[in-house]
């Protein structure tokens, strides 16, 4: 996968390491790395529902 970095402020940082010992995970970048990957899938879920309720109007 590509490096990309990015800059978090102090508050933001605070946040990830907080997520990061809930979920038990090593480091930083894994955690921003799931945070990520959560995310996306959440804005594929509501596109592809989007998608289907566009293609059920047309069906009406």
């Amino acid at each position: 996968m590509p490096t990309q970095e990015i800059t978090l402020s102090d508050q933001e940082l605070q946040v990830v390491k907080e997520v990061q010992q809930a979920l038990g995970l090593e480091t930083i970048e894994e955690t921003i790395e799931f945070l990520a990957r959560q995310r996306i899938q959440e804005m594929l879920a509501k596109l592809a529902g989007q998608e289907l309720k566009r293609n059920y109007r047309h069906l009406l």
